[in-house]
C-alpha cells in the first residue's frame, strides 16, 4: 500500500523528489548509508552462522550530506556502540528476552495431548491478540496527561509531575502473567464437576456451522473472549496495573508505570473479542485457519473484522494511505509464536495454521522507533524544518504530512535493506560454501525479522541514552 511514487521518486544522490509541485519532500533516504547497513547486517548473519565469532570492528555510518539540503546525524553517532548492539544481536527472536506467554507451562491431566497443544495454541494466539489489539503508546507521558494515568490517587494530588516509563515489554509481561494464571489448577478443580465449570465446550469441532478448526478457551483462562468481552475500563486496570512494575522499585522520584489510553483500551479488547465470538465461534484458532496459512489473507481478515486494526489516512494530495502497523504486527507474532519459530524449536506442531508461505508480502511496522534508529543512522534525512521540530520535542500532528513521509520512508528504506541484505548473501562465497545454508540464509531475511533487529538494536541505544528524539 506504499511504493516509492507516494514517497518520492529516489535519485542517485539519495534525495526523494516530490511527484506534486511542492518540490523536495521534508524526508529522505541516502543509499550509501542504507548500503553501509546491509554490509554490515549481512557480514553479521554470515559469522554468527558460519564462523559463530565476533566480526572485526569496521567504519561507522557517517556520510556526507548532499547539497546541505537535509541533515545528518552522523556526528552524533557513536559507531562503536552501533556496531557492538549489531555484533551482538541474533538475528532476530521474537522472544528472545521472555516477556511472551508460550504455553510451556499449560497442563490439563484430563486432556489428551493433542486436545493439550491445541488449548496451547489457542491460549497463545488470545494472548497475541490482546497484546497487539493494545499495542500502542508507549512514549514517556507525565502522569496526569489522559484518562489513564490520573487514576491513581496518590499521583493525581501529586504536586510534582511523573513521568511515565512503560514499555512494550512491561505491557507485554503483564499480559504474560495474567495468562499463565490457570496454567496449572489446584488438584481439586480437576474433578469432572469441576472441570464442567470451568470448561468452555473446549472440544466442540464447530460443525453446527461448517467450521473444522474451533478449539475455546476455558473459562478459567483470563484472556477466553468470554471473558474479556464483559471488560470495563477499571477492570482492565487493575487487571494491568497489578502486574506492572511497582513504583517504589523506582530508584529516582521521576517516574512510575502506568497503562495510558485505557478507555480506547478496552474499547478495542471489547471489538475484537465480540468479532470473535459473533463470527468465528469464540476461538481464535478458527479466525486463523480461515487464512489458509497466508498472511497476507489474514491481515485481510483482521481489518475485515477488527476495526480498531485499520491503520489509514488521506494526505495533504487526497491520496489514500494504508499502512496497516498493528495487523502485520499481529500476523508476524503469530507466525513467530506459533508458526515457523517453534516449527525450529520443536521439530513438529500439532497445527501448522501459522506457518504462513508468503511473509515476505509483510512490510516492517511504521512506527516511532526503527525510523528513530535509521535517522541516527544517517539513512533517514530529514528537512531542516523537520529536523527542528523532531529535535525539539514538537509532537508531529497524527497524519499530517511530515509523519506519513516518516512512516513512509521507513517502510522502502527497510524494504531496500532486505533487498540489499539478500544480494550481498548471494555474492558472499568464501565464507558461505555450503549452497544449502547460503539459501537458507537468505530465505530467512524478511522485513519482518529485519524490524525485530532494528527494534531491539533501537532499544538497546535508547536505554543508553545514544538516540536523538523521535518523531511522536
Amino acid at each position: 500500500t506504499i511504493d516509492e511514487e507516494q514517497l518520492g521518486t529516489s535519485t542517485s544522490d539519495g534525495i526523494c523528489t516530490d511527484t506534486d509541485t511542492k518540490g523536495v519532500r521534508s524526508v529522505t533516504i541516502n543509499p550509501d548509508a542504507l548500503n553501509d547497513l546491509a554490509k554490515k547486517v549481512s557480514q553479521s548473519i554470515i559469522e554468527k552462522n558460519i564462523q559463530n565469532k565476533t566480526p572485526n570492528s569496521t567504519n561507522g555510518y557517517a556520510t556526507s550530506n548532499h547539497d546541505g539540503a537535509y541533515d545528518n546525524n552522523s556526528k552524533n553517532i557513536d559507531s562503536e556502540n552501533v556496531d557492538d548492539c549489531i555484533d551482538n544481536l541474533n538475528f532476530a527472536s521474537w522472544d528472545a528476552d521472555n516477556w511472551h506467554y508460550t504455553g510451556v507451562n499449560y497442563k490439563r491431566s484430563h486432556l489428551s495431548k493433542e486436545q493439550e497443544d491445541k488449548q496451547r495454541f489457542e491460549r497463545v494466539a488470545l494472548y497475541v491478540m490482546v497484546l497487539d489489539c493494545i499495542n500502542f503508546c508507549f512514549w514517556p507521558t507525565t502522569d496526569c496527561d489522559d484518562d489513564a494515568t490520573c487514576h491513581n490517587e496518590i499521583f493525581k494530588n501529586s504536586s510534582k509531575s511523573k513521568t511515565n516509563l512503560l514499555e512494550y515489554e512491561h505491557l507485554a509481561s503483564a499480559l504474560k502473567h495474567l495468562a499463565e494464571g490457570d496454567d496449572v489448577l489446584p488438584e481439586q478443580e480437576n474433578n469432572n464437576e469441576n472441570r464442567k465449570k470451568n470448561e468452555y465446550d473446549i472440544t466442540s469441532n464447530g460443525s453446527e456451522k461448517g467450521d473444522s478448526f474451533v478449539t475455546k478457551a476455558e473459562n478459567t483462562y483470563a484472556l477466553a473472549p468470554q471473558n474479556l468481552v464483559k471488560l470495563d475500563i477499571n477492570t482492565f486496570r487493575n487487571m494491568i496495573q497489578s502486574r506492572l512494575p511497582k513504583d517504589d522499585i523506582i530508584c529516582s522520584n521521576d517516574g512510575r508505570f502506568s497503562i495510558p489510553n485505557s478507555n480506547e483500551r478496552t474499547r478495542l479488547i471489547i471489538e475484537m473479542t465480540q468479532a470473535i465470538l459473533s463470527f468465528h465461534s469464540g476461538s481464535a484458532t478458527n479466525l486463523i485457519s480461515k487464512a489458509n496459512k497466508s498472511a497476507d489473507l489474514l491481515v485481510h481478515l483482521i481489518l475485515q473484522n477488527f476495526p480498531g486494526f485499520r491503520d489509514t489516512a488521506v494526505d495533504h494530495n487526497g491520496r489514500w494511505v494504508a499502512f496497516y502497523k498493528r495487523a502485520q504486527i499481529l500476523v508476524a507474532d503469530l507466525w513467530a509464536a506459533l508458526g515457523k519459530e517453534q516449527l525450529e524449536e520443536q521439530k513438529q506442531l500439532v497445527l501448522d495454521l501459522c506457518c504462513f508461505h508468503d511473509m515476505e508480502k509483510i512490510t516492517t511496522f511504521a512506527d516511532y522507533r526503527v525510523p528513530q534508529l535509521l535517522r541516527h543512522l544517517g539513512i533517514l534525512q530529514y528537512s531542516p524544518q523537520l529536523s527542528l521540530q523532531v529535535d525539539n520535542k514538537v509532537e508531529l500532528l497524527p497524519f499530517s504530512a511530515d509523519e506519513l513521509y516518516i512512516r513512509a520512508a521507513t517502510i522502502i528504506a527497510v524494504d531496500e535493506l532486505v533487498q540489499l541484505v539478500k544480494i550481498k548473501l548471494s555474492q558472499e562465497k568464501s565464507s558461505m560454501e555450503d549452497s544449502a545454508l547460503k539459501v537458507e540464509l537468505w530465505n530467512d531475511v524478511n522485513a519482518v525479522k529485519m524490524d525485530w533487529y532494528l527494534w531491539n538494536i533501537g532499544e538497546k541505544l535508547d536505554r543508553n541514552q545514544s538516540l536523538g528524539n523521535h518523531h511522536l
